[in-house]
């Protein structure tokens, strides 16, 4: 069996890849990195080291890798002979590879071939079906009707801790052994099958992306800009301190209650996942930077992200949003120079003011109760 997947990142090689590799897949990496691609093609495969497992080393081989700048021709016949395709390349990127994909799907198209399962397993509500609009927007669109005729779309919800450390200038993926790849099962070719091991297959995706993005992400987010306004370097160390503990947990648990609202979740189920997370997130181990984890703010901090989302629908429940509004009012203090997105934001307020970044990257106005809170949160920081 053959898998596509655009992205050799430490998500790519250290969650998706291993997870196609262990279900016998044979795989070819679409990525831009050259000495990404030039170490994976030196042996035809790469090392992955699991944290919690005495940083135990886990071979990946079968695999290959092709750069679609220097090599198109080469990743089009990998689609065109795809059993599967996925991708890991942050969402933000989709818009990016779609051309490349859509030349693949075109040329499978008029050779006849058979429909493939197309899964972009990317950190964000349905991210397969924003791939699957790239696609009819790129310079290589395809129809609705083509890809319908050639590819099947399922979502998915992606929960792995997936980091790197260098060696010889290449990134070498240090994963968790715990992950949730959760894949919408009625969208597969076949809605009986389960193509990758481990997964799961759900009726009801949505619960699962909500529960991710809206708990999991949440709390992360929330210790990753309560602890840079502290200074304090990991997201170990930010939940160390006694004070940001109980700001992250409160932010999660208002989120939880919230869920179990639009969800048949329970309070108890949800209490669980939050403990199971921060146990997770907590590993010393993990040496997980709170600017990596904070990083891109300016989408961590849109309406229906980790926590403007769940804060806002606290609010449609008239339930309590206060630990989300100053998680949120954190977010908009993370300065952190080196990203593009945390400057702009920056710049922004000092021009114009928090009230107008709120509006403009939140997308809320000042007759949201939410408005308020955030900016008087800012105001207190």
């Amino acid at each position: 069996m053959k898998a596509v997947h655009f992205g050799a990142g430490n998500i790519g090689r250290g969650f998706i890849g291993e997870l196609l590799h262990n279900s016998g897949f044979e795989i070819t990496f679409i990525e831009v990195d050259k000495h990404t691609v030039d170490y994976i093609n030196k042996t035809n495969s790469y090392d992955v080291y699991i944290i919690n497992d005495n940083y135990r080393k886990e071979v990946i081989d079968n695999v290959c890798a092709v750069s679609p700048i220097t090599d198109e021709k080469k990743a089009i016949d990998a689609i065109i002979a795809a059993d599967i395709i996925t991708t890991s390349v942050c969402v933000d990127n989709l818009p990016k590879i779609a051309g490349t994909l859509a030349k693949g799907l075109k040329e499978r198209l008029a050779k006849s071939g058979s429909k493939v399962n197309i899964l972009s397993c990317e950190n964000a509500f349905y991210a397969t079906d924003m791939l699957k609009k790239a696609l009819t927007e790129c310079k290589f669109a395809l129809t609705e009707e083509e890809l319908d005729s050639i590819g099947c779309f399922p979502n998915v919800a992606v929960d792995r801790i997936a980091l790197s450390t260098e060696q010889d200038g290449i990134r070498i993926p240090q994963i968790e052994i715990s992950f949730e790849l959760v894949i919408e099962k009625n969208k597969l070719k076949d809605p009986s099958s389960q193509p990758i091991k481990g997964a799961e297959y759900a009726d009801n995706l949505g619960m699962y992306l909500e529960r991710k993005l809206y708990v999991f992400n949440c709390g992360h987010a929330t210790a990753a800009y309560l602890g840079y306004a502290k200074k304090l370097p990991t997201i170990y160390d930010a939940l160390n301190d006694k004070a940001i503990y109980a700001s992250v947990v409160a932010a999660m648990r208002e989120s939880a209650v919230m869920m179990t609202k639009k969800f048949p979740f329970t309070t108890e189920e949800l209490e669980t996942f939050i403990q199971k997370i921060l146990k997770r997130i907590s590993l010393k181990d993990l040496h997980d930077e709170v600017t990596r984890v904070g990083r891109s703010p300016i989408r961590k901090l849109g309406r229906k992200d980790r926590l403007v989302g769940p804060a806002m629908l606290a609010q449609e429940y008239a339930l309590p949003n206060e630990h989300l509004a100053a998680a949120i009012a954190a977010g908009y203090h993370f300065d952190y120079a080196e990203d593009e997105q945390a400057a702009e934001i920056q710049n922004f307020i000092k021009s114009n003011g928090i009230e107008k970044a709120v509006e403009k990257y939140s997308q809320l106005t000042s007759s949201d109760p939410l408005f308020g809170k955030i900016v008087s949160a800012y105001n207190n920081i």
